[in-house]
C-alpha cells in the first residue's frame, strides 16, 4: 500500500541541556492510505504531541514527519483535527462552525452552506443546524466537530482522545457513528485514546507508547475485517478480541505479575484463618 504518514526518527525535548524534557525517543511509523491507526499509551507519555508534531503545530527536535512524501513543516489543508475538547467557536451557529474550515480554504458561500448542510445530516444533526454550542450535549457538540474536520475532506484525519469527555453510553454511540462514516470514507486517521477495548473496536492497526522519554512498544495488526460498526458486538465478544485486551494490558504493564498474584491469593487464603482466631 502507499505510505501516506512517515515518522522518521522522530524525538522530542523541551528546556535547556540543564533541564530538559525528553518526551520522546527516535519513534519511527510509518501509516499507510486509508489506514486507522489507534495509539495508546500512559498519561502524559507524549501522544498528543506526536499528534500535534502530524499536523505541523509542534517541531520536532529531531528527525522528520512526512505526509505525502512531503517534510511537515507547519499546518496542511489536507490534515484536519479532532479534538476531546470539541472546540467549537461559542458565536457561531452549528452550520457556521462547520463552514469554518471552508471558510478559511476559500470555499464560496453557497458551496460552504451545501457542503456543511450535507455533513450535519450525515452526523444526525438536521434540524439543529441554527443552535448553539451551549445548547447542544456534549455528544452533540463532538458531532459537530466531526462534521466540521470531515467537510473539508481531508486526506488525513487526526482525532487526539476525541470521546474522552463523553459518559459512556454516548462514548459507545459515538463510537459506533464514527465507524459507520469512516465505511464510507478513504481516510487515513490517527487515533489516540486510554481506552484499549476502544482502540481494538476501531483500529487496523494499534500503537503502545512506553513512558517518557516514549517509544514503541508494540505494533500489532488488529484483523478484524471492516465494517464493523453494524457487528459490534459480534466483534467485542469475540475470542481475539480479549487477546488483543490481554496483551495491550500486559504491554502497558496493566497485568498482575504472577509473583503479584501469588502474594494476593496467599493473602486472600490466610485472611479467613486469622478472622476466626479473633
Amino acid at each position: 500500500m502507499c505510505k501516506q504518514i512517515d515518522i522518521d526518527s522522530v524525538s522530542k525535548t523541551y528546556g535547556s541541556e540543564e533541564d530538559m524534557l525528553h518526551v520522546i525517543d527516535e519513534i519511527d511509523i510509518d501509516v499507510d492510505a486509508n489506514e486507522l491507526v489507534v495509539i495508546v499509551g500512559p498519561s502524559g507519555c507524549g501522544k498528543s504531541t506526536l499528534l500535534k508534531m502530524i499536523d505541523g503545530l509542534v517541531t520536532p527536535t529531531s528527525g522528520e514527519v512526512r505526509i505525502g512524501g512531503e517534510t511537515v513543516t507547519g499546518s496542511r489543508s489536507e490534515v484536519a483535527m479532532v479534538f476531546q475538547d470539541f472546540n467549537l467557536l461559542p458565536w457561531r451557529t452549528v452550520r457556521e462552525n462547520v463552514e469554518f474550515g471552508l471558510e478559511v480554504q476559500g470555499v464560496d458561500d453557497e458551496a460552504q452552506r451545501e457542503q456543511a448542510l450535507e455533513w450535519i445530516e450525515k452526523v444526525g444533526l438536521d434540524g439543529f443546524e441554527d443552535s448553539y454550542p451551549h445548547e447542544l450535549s456534549g455528544g452533540m457538540q463532538q458531532r459537530v466537530g466531526l462534521a466540521r474536520a470531515l467537510a473539508i475532506d481531508p486526506e488525513v484525519l487526526l482525532m487526539d482522545e476525541p470521546f474522552g469527555a463523553l459518559d459512556a453510553q454516548t462514548k459507545d454511540q459515538m463510537q459506533t457513528e464514527l465507524l459507520r462514516l469512516l465505511a464510507n470514507e478513504n481516510k487515513t486517521v490517527v487515533f489516540i485514546t486510554h481506552d484499549i477495548r476502544e482502540a481494538i473496536l476501531i483500529a487496523d492497526r494499534v500503537l503502545v507508547m512506553s513512558t517518557k522519554p516514549a517509544t514503541i512498544l508494540a505494533d500489532l495488526d488488529i484483523d478484524s475485517e471492516r465494517p464493523r460498526w453494524n457487528r459490534r458486538t459480534e466483534i467485542e465478544t469475540s475470542e481475539p478480541f480479549e487477546e488483543y485486551e490481554t496483551r495491550i494490558r500486559k504491554e502497558l504493564g496493566l497485568m498482575p505479575t504472577d509473583a503479584a498474584a501469588g502474594e494476593t491469593g496467599a493473602t486472600a487464603e490466610t485472611e479467613p484463618t486469622q478472622q476466626s482466631a479473633e
